[in-house]
């Protein structure tokens, strides 16, 4: 069996979430299948169209969504249509929104983690865009999944808001769910200490301020807890105190930054993810595996990859100050709550959410695609 992947990722780039299912879903491919990597396919986007977008949105009006504009969707359609080979069976698109100008020739699937909807609706203020162009995209992503012989997601959450969104038959949809993109460490190697860890590329829609804010009730009872924070940096007023500490950005495809990171999860003592723009968080998964618990959020898929608050604290939204520092206090005062996470969070994360139980997954739910689409053939 010959098998397109389509990316608008390279394969080498394992820094990020997406970037990290990239590489994976492309290795479980190749288990099955003889694979040619299209990629990565990433025209760039029209300057003017970017800066009239912004000006219009800074301005109060609404702007057009540039990046998927028709003539770059257009774009990526022929250079998909160039370097992808001929004589193969099917077509796998990693991603959704990309690629829904492509026509493909041969029976496709794809996999992502939300729609273009819940993409706009998470990151992007209600109104930032033009209606018209917005129904645009939607309806033309909504007509390519129906194409598709299988559209897999990486949470149950994000299958059933696209289902709802665009009226789509359950038949066709799949979760492979997702995994944590390091390396299961042996043990849990933590010892003491009352380290807390944020962990962001954008430290305001991931409420790092909450967080900083946060500490200076945990201060009151705790004096001697410590905030950590790691990815986007946060701004001067947030790292006066001595007891916050900004550790900057880490390339996890780089083995230095990569053992430098997995180093702070291990002695961290919980994790606070108070996210207000998100859709299945690996890092949750990522700190489990060393056995760090959460401070997160009940929305989103995290629910899904914390077993329902298995190794986590849930918080509704909208999460406070107040809210989030009584979780961290929660947990410095109850340590016996606090074992207890700890004791759950490898066992669970790992059964589920390794690369190896994630590949599985994906194999048997693309092999069962093919299968019945041959059977469909025949």
């Amino acid at each position: 069996m010959r098998m397109n992947f389509i990316s608008n990722l390279p394969l080498q780039e394992i820094s990020g979430g997406f970037s990290g299912v990239n590489a994976a879903v492309y290795e479980a491919l190749t288990e099955i299948a003889e694979v040619h990597y299209v990629g990565p396919v990433n025209p760039p986007v029209s300057s003017a169209a970017r800066l009239i977008s912004k000006l219009k949105r800074s301005a109060g009006q609404q702007g057009k969504f540039f990046f998927f504009s028709e003539a770059r969707l257009r774009r990526i359609a022929e250079e998909v249509n160039r370097r992808r080979r001929a004589d193969v069976d099917f077509d796998f698109y990693h991603g959704f929104t990309p690629w829904i100008r492509c026509v493909p020739s041969v029976p496709y699937l794809t996999c992502s983690d939300c729609s273009f909807r819940d993409y706009l609706d998470i990151y992007h203020a209600r109104g930032s865009f033009k209606e018209s162009d917005v129904v645009r995209i939607c309806s033309a992503e909504k007509a390519w999944m129906r194409d598709a012989d299988a559209v897999f997601f990486s949470s149950e959450w994000a299958l059933l808001r696209t289902k709802a969104h665009y009226g789509l038959e359950r038949e066709s949809l799949g979760n492979v769910s997702i995994f944590g993109a390091l390396d299961v460490p042996l043990q849990d190697t933590y010892t003491d200490g009352r380290e807390f860890l944020f962990i962001s590329t954008d430290y305001a829609r991931k409420n790092g301020p909450l967080c900083r804010r946060a500490m200076n009730q945990v201060w009151q009872k705790f004096p001697d807890a410590r905030l950590k924070i790691i990815g986007a940096a946060p701004p001067a007023q947030d790292l006066t105190d001595s007891r916050v500490a900004y550790e900057g950005y880490f390339d996890k495809s780089k083995p230095e930054q990569l053992a430098a990171f997995t180093n702070h999860l291990s002695r961290a003592f919980a994790l606070v993810h108070p996210t207000a723009a998100d859709t299945t968080a690996m890092i949750v998964i990522e700190a489990a595996f060393h056995g760090c618990p959460s401070i997160t959020v009940n929305d989103f898929a995290l629910p899904e990859v914390t077993g329902n608050g298995t190794y986590a604290l849930l918080q509704n939204r909208p999460v406070t100050a107040d809210t989030l520092a009584r979780a961290m206090i929660e947990l410095l005062d109850d340590m016996d709550r606090y074992r207890s996470l700890r004791a759950k969070a490898r066992p669970f994360t790992i059964g589920r959410f390794s690369r190896a139980a994630f590949k599985k997954r994906l194999k048997e739910a693309v092999l069962s695609c093919i299968a019945s689409v041959k059977e469909k053939r025949s």
